[in-house]
């Protein structure tokens, strides 16, 4: 059977399973610190000095929710910082795609220009208001994927991206204009995954 200490540091790993490293090394540090206090307890060894120990340092849900609050805050800061530069790289692959129309001969559909120029408007639009004001919150970060995403769907569909003879530079700036989707996707899911488990551990509270 397992001893207190243990079922209150596989409580906050399981607290922290969203984050691996974060868990395990937060385990470890908590582990060998509630060690040491029960030692150092007159009653050591017994289950009543690590119960203590246990006590004084907190609740362990508590101590999980304030590392995932923070957790969060990482996370948001390097999606919002990934979004920038996906906007970034989408608006450069723009004006390459419009140079590389204006070398094309063929016609091209009247509803790709237009989900090509007004989803990226509307992702930026968004984008701005959500780190303004929401910056902690999914649903901007979630809204600016799938703008992003319209817009370079249209815009490789718009550009011929598949012509024989495309520049290098255009293909280089569409399969940037991919990755950055895939990064930033990973990014958005990762944050989900927070914000889903520290509402879990405020209920639990």
């Amino acid at each position: 059977m397992a001893g207190v200490i243990e079922q209150y540091v596989t409580t906050l790993r399981r607290g922290l399973d969203f984050d691996p490293v974060l868990a395990d090394r937060l385990a470890e540090e908590v582990e060998s610190h509630l060690r040491d206090v029960a030692e150092a307890d007159p009653a050591w060894p017994s289950p009543d000095a690590e119960q203590r120990a246990v006590a004084r340092f907190g609740l362990a849900r508590e101590i999980a929710a304030q590392f995932a609050a923070d957790a969060i805050d990482r996370q948001a800061r390097r999606t919002w910082i990934m979004l920038a530069a996906t906007v970034a790289v989408t608006f450069i692959a723009m004006r390459f795609r419009v140079m590389w129309l204006d070398d094309l001969d063929t016609a091209i559909s009247t509803l790709a220009p237009l989900i090509d120029r007004y989803a990226f408007i509307a992702a930026l639009s968004v984008g701005i208001v959500g780190w303004l004001a929401f910056r902690r919150s999914l649903m901007p970060l979630a809204i600016c994927l799938g703008g992003l995403a319209a817009s370079i769907a249209a815009g490789l569909a718009r550009a011929g991206l598949f012509v024989d003879g495309a520049p290098l530079h255009v293909l280089l700036a569409a399969a940037g204009e991919v990755g950055l989707i895939a990064l930033l996707s990973w990014h958005v899911f990762g944050l989900h995954r927070r914000l889903r488990r520290m509402a879990s551990l405020r209920r639990a509270l």
